[in-house]
């Protein structure tokens, strides 16, 4: 009755308790299971559902009220089981209500695949062979006369990303799983029923950088019809010259599949009864703990349950896995997965310092192909054997294994067996390239602020002016005072280092950034690219000097903000010669953003493979060897990566005596734990609490080290985070994170200086080279710590720093990302990395160091940085192949393309569609990018109607969707368009309504263009014979006409041949031949 909801009621609502918790409750004992809340939108469906596990769906929605909103709330209820009265909905339109298909549609390519050859079996047969569509198998070869079958196939990370989810003590393997696969597949191709026996002799290792052949030997049936086969394999040579082949596994072939058994386990009762739950997270973290890594792909136990003797379980392959598991008979990571809960209800013992290992497979039988989802039944039949029992959701059988034999293998021979040098994944060190200058220098520097850079490139081919800011050179600008400059430079003086002026530095630098990306609408801002110039803040070679080392922390800032804002900020590096200063105007012509100048030479840096040393030039000494009797100072040493590093140092490197300091010392979470674990493997240690910023601090507690045990090794490992986008940064946010790292670092090199150190590590981060998205104060404290071991080695001191990718464990540093981050790291081509492999790397930097002060231990995926759509980070260009033409074009790679590209591809798709048809074309391309950023399946799992802001966007994701959008569509979208047109509607019709301005603006130019050719034939002829400007306009007609290209092509790209020649020197021609030039190439 509405007719009581007076004032009085709602003052009463609003003043007294609201028992709303108890009132749900008190309605689920009653027996309702659903809750309907109607209103304008939901309020209270939440604490419904956090109050009792119930259904509740409201009807409308914010910004979403209409009847499609209504319909799918209907629709929800419908499908938990609500009846719903769906006739009067569909009255007088003939709809009759249907059965739903017996199975779930599948969406799969119907492409026939092709070989060089021809199609298919077509092109095999050529050849004698049968052509194999399987993953790891390309063709089958019957030998003549003999009977015997050869299958041979080729298995990398590139071709088959999902095996990088397994590894065991660090190195990736090809799982057990996989050569069941092979063996079923050499069965089927050769009308054998199944496995009979497989033993496994030796794991296949794979590496980012190599290919392996695979080939597959069937023997011809014996009287049985029994076949024996085994499985090889052997690297891929750059050279192409044949390496050896090693065998990994042999076995046989049955004659014929037994029937499969029926799974009684399987009926309507699941799980079935008796059964007692357990988390797969607990399980996984076993796994982890004992040494075995799975990633996502091969994570694929969602729930399971013991009872005595025998494990069940719901094993499924995640969304990015499935769409691949009809190619093959069983996935393997679908089957290494079901075999996975092993581990759980005590079936298998564990031996300490040991793990349990496939060994061999017995009675393997496969019923049905294809699966993606399983129900399983693991029983221990033996003394480390265990059957496999898998079925699918309706309980029809899929596969048999009547027992697989594990045995224990010890760490340490495992480590052999697997080969911890050869399999290493590759460190990386940066490499400076020369480069060169453009043939089209800039014409016009502005440079603003104090400095002597300015004057010293008026040495150059450029115009130079001086501005005091850029506040005066956008007034000079805008009242036309003076011309757009081609390139606006920031210079900044070298300095020596101090805490103050790596403060002033950095923060100048920050401060200009955000003002530059303040004017949405100004001219200069817009059309220009701000250049960052330091001097000697960087190391470009081997034991460089650097006299303005309190500018390093530029570089990290700014690589940052080039990511948030790509096409907007150059960095570049001069060494202070005159030479240099010369090449300036030539280097900025360039498209790289990074460059270093060189007594007159250009440079661009890149990440190259960090190669040891080799034969004659190796050397068994080349790194510091860690004095048992000296004391090695650990930094962040409480942290989770501090205290890893500190137990490998006692483990690995002999270490006896630690000093382990951290803000809260022996008080942080797990010190004491951590002494009494490092006291128990023979070490000294001392726990201490000491703020290293705070260099009397530092000082007092170097000073109490033991001298009998003095300080002779360094590892600063601490640090802290404080992120978001470099528009929201201040100087309190910088100082958060450059006092732990950058201020503690330069204490520790200047209060350690005059002491004999074997090692002085510091731990940086690749988020400083590779200029990681709302981490720009983070990246400029790693810059200054890589410049600083730089100094260092320069000095004659040691020093290395280690710019680690992601650790795969949540630590300090790590802990707060989301999947969202996580996500975007992978796509910017950072994988994570394994604690194992993270040690290899530390002591691989730390034994043979080389000659390089600075190197990246990081592991990455060039698959995600070949992704359509992919904006590789400008260190990494080199590490990635580029793809031939064709594959270019029809990957759409729009980040990696010259400005306007994207547009004209756009415009192509556009042209022809009326306005309906070009906004829902938009809405389709602004869904995918969405779906993108977010990970989402596609770009159907885009509500285009629901707030960025309620389906997950943040500030990070929003500068990533617009710098994707920007990319795809040519434009230069403002910096919080996300936020100004809040869904993927809003900003669509926004991308609509600029490219339409863009269209009409490139009309107008071009008019324009036409009519200020008449003014320039009449302003040419005016001059006179002798005037002298006439060598200038000579020389700025030539640059336009190089500017111009060709027509219908970029701006500097070669043309056809023009119908007048070019002379060759402009200078020597008369003025009837500069303008009959003119007139045909324009």
């Amino acid at each position: 009755d509405t007719t009581t909801l007076d004032a009085g009621y709602w003052y009463r609502n609003l003043r007294h308790t609201v028992r709303f918790e108890e009132t749900v409750r008190l309605l689920v004992d009653d027996g309702f299971g659903t809750f309907v809340e109607s209103s304008a939108h939901p309020v209270l469906t939440m604490g419904i559902q956090e109050t009792a596990d119930v259904v509740a769906v409201g009807s409308l929605r914010r910004d979403d009220g209409g009847l499609a909103r209504f319909l799918t709330s209907a629709a929800e209820l419908f499908v938990h089981g609500t009846p719903v009265d769906w006739a009067p909905l569909f009255e007088g339109t003939g709809a009759q209500r249907v059965d739903l298909p017996t199975y779930p549609f599948q969406h799969q390519h119907y492409w026939a695949p092709t070989s060089p050859a021809g199609t298919g079996d077509a092109a095999a047969a050529r050849f004698g062979m049968r052509w194999e569509t399987h993953p790891l198998l390309g063709g089958a070869l019957p030998l003549a006369e003999s009977g015997e079958v050869v299958l041979a196939g080729r298995v990398s990370l590139a071709d088959h990303p999902w095996i990088t989810d397994h590894a065991v003590l660090g190195r990736t393997l090809l799982p057990g799983t996989a050569f069941v696969e092979l063996a079923l597949r050499a069965a089927a191709a050769t009308g054998c029923g199944g496995v009979e026996e497989l033993g496994l002799e030796a794991p296949l290792t794979l590496t980012e950088r190599t290919a392996v052949q695979v080939q597959v030997r069937v023997e011809a049936a014996d009287g049985t019809g029994r076949r024996s086969m085994t499985i090889h394999s052997r690297t891929e040579t750059a050279d192409g010259s044949e390496s050896a082949w090693t065998r990994h596994a042999g076995g046989v072939l049955g004659a014929a599949a037994p029937t499969a058994p029926v799974a009684d386990w399987a009926g309507a009762a699941w799980p079935p009864a008796g059964c007692e739950r357990l988390t797969a997270e607990d399980v996984y973290a076993r796994f982890t703990e004992l040494g075995y890594e799975y990633g996502e792909v091969f994570s694929g136990v969602q729930t399971l349950w013991h009872r005595e003797g025998e494990v069940f379980a719901e094993i499924g392959l995640p969304d990015r896995a499935r769409s691949d598991a009809a190619r093959y008979g069983v996935h393997p990571a679908l089957l290494d997965a079901a075999l996975q809960p092993w581990l759980a209800g005590g079936l298998l013992d564990v031996p300490d310092g040991a793990l349990l290992l496939p060994f061999a497979w017995q009675g393997v039988t496969l019923h049905a192909a294809g699966a993606d989802t399983l129900r399983v039944r693991i029983a221990r039949t033996g003394t480390g054997e265990v059957s496999l029992t898998a079925v699918d959701p309706a309980g029809a059988p899929v596969l048999d294994l009547a027992a697989l034999v594990m045995r224990p293998v010890e760490r340490g021979r495992l480590e052999a067996l697997l080969g911890a040098a050869g399999d290493r994944l590759p460190l990386y060190r940066v490499g400076w390239r020369g480069t060169a200058g453009s043939a089209r220098p800039v014409r016009r520097l502005a440079f603003i602020g104090s400095g002597t850079a300015g004057a010293r490139a008026r040495s150059s081919a450029a115009e130079v002016e001086t501005y005091a800011d850029l506040a005066a050179l956008r007034a000079a600008v805008s009242s036309g005072t003076s011309p757009l400059p081609d390139a606006v430079v920031a210079a900044f003086p070298p300095q020596s280092a101090t805490p103050e002026r790596v403060r002033e530095q950095t923060a100048r630098g920050l401060a200009l950034l955000q003002d530059w990306l303040s004017g949405d609408e100004d001219t200069v801002t817009e059309r220009v690219r701000l250049v960052l110039l330091t001097e000697g803040a960087v190391a470009a070679a081997p034991a460089e000097e650097l006299p303005g080392l309190a500018g390093a922390g530029l570089w990290g800032l700014v690589r940052s903000a080039q990511t948030e804002h790509p096409g907007r900020f150059v960095l570049a590096d001069t060494d202070g010669t005159d030479a240099s200063a010369t090449a300036l105007a030539a280097a900025l012509g360039t498209d790289e953003e990074q460059l270093a100048l060189r007594d007159g030479e250009i440079r661009a840096p890149g990440l190259v493979r960090h190669e040891e040393p080799r034969g004659a030039d190796a050397s068994p000494a080349t790194g510091p060897a860690l004095d048992p009797e000296g004391t090695v100072l650990v930094t962040g040493a409480t942290g989770t990566l501090g205290a890893l590093l500190a137990r490998h140092l006692v483990t690995a490197h002999g270490v006896r005596h630690l000093l382990l300091v951290s803000r809260s010392g022996a008080e942080a979470a797990g010190a004491r734990e951590l002494s009494r674990d490092l006291t128990g493997l023979g070490a000294r240690v001392r726990i201490a609490a000491c703020d290293t910023a705070d260099r009397p601090a530092l000082q007092t507690l170097l000073a109490g080290v033991d001298p009998a045990h003095p300080l002779t090794a360094v590892v600063h490992a601490a640090g802290v985070l404080d992120d978001g986008p470099v528009t929201a940064l201040d100087a309190g946010r910088l100082d958060t994170v450059l006092r732990p790292k950058a201020d503690a670092a330069l204490h520790l090199h200047e209060l350690t200086a005059d002491l004999p150190l074997s090692a002085f590590v510091l731990f940086s981060g690749a988020a400083g080279l590779l200029g990681r998205p709302g981490q720009a104060n983070y990246a400029a404290a790693n810059t200054f710590l890589d410049a600083l071991a730089a100094h260092r080695r320069a000095t004659g001191l040691p020093a290395t720093a280690l710019a680690w990718g992601l650790w795969g464990e949540a630590s300090g540093m790590t802990g707060h990302l989301s999947e969202t981050d996580l996500r975007r790291m992978r796509r910017s081509g950072v994988a994570p990395m394994t604690n194992a492999q993270g040690l290899a790397f530390f002591d691989q930097a730390l034994d043979r160091p080389g000659d390089q002060s600075l190197l990246v231990p990081l592991r990455l995926d060039t698959h995600a940085l070949r992704a359509p759509g992919t904006r590789t980070p400008a260190l990494l260009r080199g590490l990635v192949p580029a793809p031939s033409a064709p594959r270019a074009q029809a990957a759409g790679d729009t980040a990696a393309r010259p400005a306007g590209t994207g547009r004209e591809e756009l415009a192509r798709r556009l042209a022809g569609l009326d306005e309906t048809a070009r906004q829902r074309e938009l809405l389709t391309l602004v869904r995918a990018e969405v779906a993108a950023v977010l990970g989402l399946d596609g770009p159907e799992a885009v509500d285009p109607g629901r707030a960025f802001r309620d389906i997950g966007f943040d500030s990070l994701t929003a500068v990533e969707l617009r710098n994707r959008l920007g990319a795809a569509t040519g434009l230069r979208l403002a910096a919080a368009v996300v936020f100004d047109q809040p869904t993927p509607h809003a900003i669509t019709a926004h991308i609509g309504a600029e490219l339409a301005a863009a269209a009409g603006g490139v009309r107008e130019a071009g008019q324009a263009a036409l009519a200020g050719l008449e003014t320039l034939e009449a302003a040419v002829a005016a001059l006179a014979a002798d005037d002298i400007r006439r060598e200038t306009v000579h020389r700025r007609l030539a640059a336009l006409v190089t500017a111009l290209g060709p027509a219908g092509g970029p701006a500097g790209a070669a043309g056809p041949e023009p119908l007048v020649a070019a002379p060759e020197d402009l200078a020597d021609v008369d003025d009837e031949e500069l303008f009959a030039f003119i007139e045909e190439t324009l």
